[in-house]
């Protein structure tokens, strides 16, 4: 008994149905002084000790006996299997604590020893902190690299639209890639300001760099033509190709717009407002 009083790990005897016979002097200082190991088992672990703990005999070899007592929890000559298991345990430090479990039975009695997991926990530990901050890296990583992304986008819609002088009066305006919300967004103010700023009475739209015409694009750039048409300016847009009428159908850039077709029209304007 003293040998079981001076083990270096927690040790517990306990019967069937868990209930302390003795224990170590090291379990009495790590676990609070219950009377059932199932008392110091966390709530969600002690389905899983009951069930790996219980091991059960595998008795020896006998014709007499049947299927039935060939596995059985009744005193019989028998081998033992020693059992694991990983169970959390409630501590005087801590209430929720890591140990590799082991139980032999002995007939009726079961020597249980708990080996507290530290080195393993601090070993997680570790790996999951590296892990968050690899992940924490990649997502700044990624962060600015949408950044980067957006800000590249932006740009390219931006030089979508360039402003070229072609008189005092007339300005023509190239359009590239695809007629959406954000094209007409991010070049409106610019657009309207060297308009303004220019004193140009005449705006050329040139719509042959366009591929697509986007429905919300349609709708922004027709509410663009009608700030055009409010600061006095006349609007004109060329270049127009059969698939832009196609996906013009039921929708419109709004009355004030004037389309032409050829770029002897388009000298004609210039010429006349000089």
């Amino acid at each position: 008994m003293s040998m079981l009083k001076s083990a270096p790990v927690p040790y517990f005897t306990v019967d069937r149905n868990f209930k302390i016979l003795n224990r170590s002097k090291l379990a009495m200082t790590t676990f609070a002084p219950v009377d059932n190991f199932l008392d110091v088992v966390d709530t969600f672990s002690k389905e899983k000790a009951k069930k790996y703990l219980r091991t059960e005999y595998i008795v020896k070899d006998d014709k007499e006996k049947s299927e039935k007592q060939l596995h059985t929890t009744l005193v019989e000559e028998k081998d033992y299997t020693m059992q694991k298991v990983e169970l959390v345990l409630q501590t005087e430090q801590s209430p929720y604590a890591l140990f590799e479990c082991f139980i032999q039975w002995d007939e009726e009695v079961g020597h249980l020893v708990c080996i507290y997991q530290d080195e393993r926990i601090k070993e997680l530990t570790r790996m999951v902190h590296a892990h968050q901050k690899r992940l924490a890296h990649t997502d700044f990583e990624l962060l600015q690299q949408k950044e980067s992304l957006e800000a590249s986008l932006k740009r390219i819609k931006q030089l979508s639209a360039s402003f070229i002088k072609l008189s005092e009066k007339v300005a023509l305006i190239p359009l590239f890639g695809d007629l959406d919300e954000q094209l007409v967004a991010e070049n409106s103010k610019v657009l309207q300001d060297a308009t303004y700023d220019g004193h140009y009475s005449i705006m050329l739209f040139d719509f042959s760099g366009i591929n697509e015409l986007k429905p919300e694009g349609i709708h922004a750039f027709s509410s663009f033509m009608r700030s055009f048409d409010i600061m006095g300016v006349t609007c004109y847009i060329i270049g127009m190709k059969p698939s832009h009428t196609e996906m013009l159908k039921g929708n419109s850039f709004g009355n004030q717009i004037i389309y032409m077709n050829n770029l002897s029209d388009l000298v004609n304007i210039k010429h006349s407002v000089g």
